[in-house]
């Protein structure tokens, strides 16, 4: 029970980091390199972290996840029940959050090294909205998992 709800803490607190993190690039640090008000190394530090705290909490959200999954479901009731299709809806958004944010960072990482800021901003905003989306969809199914069974 205390290891599940160490594992559990680790996951919620690094899903939060994750999170914020995309927000905060897409919604604060974005629009300030599109319009060039921000110097492209300042820009690539911000995309390289952003990069570091997405591969390193995908790791450790696929352990404590898989970890979490293993302990509450069975493969019956993983395919078979509200909570079980709810875990594999936030599988497919963490996948599809790391897909996006990857992308979105090499994109803005290319043109950084070459001192340009304003373009390479430019084409990584749709994969940074989409991670924004990724992000809302992974917070209201987690908000769902968290509801009493009876609700769902």
């Amino acid at each position: 029970m205390v290891v599940d709800t160490a594992i559990y803490t680790v996951h919620t607190g690094l899903s939060a980091l994750w999170v914020g993190s995309v927000l905060f690039v897409a919604s604060a640090v974005l629009p300030l390199a599109m319009d060039g008000d921000i110097r492209p190394a300042a820009f690539g530090r911000v995309v390289s972290k952003l990069r570091w705290v997405t591969r390193i909490s995908a790791l450790l959200l696929f352990l404590t996840g898989g970890h979490l999954a293993g302990t509450l479901y069975d493969p019956a009731s993983l395919t078979g029940t509200t909570g079980g299709y709810l875990v594999l809806t936030m599988l497919a958004f963490w996948f599809g959050l790391a897909a996006v944010v990857e992308i979105g960072s090499a994109r803005a990482a290319r043109g950084v090294e070459n001192d340009k800021i304003r373009e390479p901003a430019r084409e990584a905003r749709p994969f940074y909205y989409a991670g924004v989306l990724f992000s809302i969809g992974l917070l209201v199914v987690a908000g769902l998992l968290g509801t009493p069974a009876t609700i769902l």
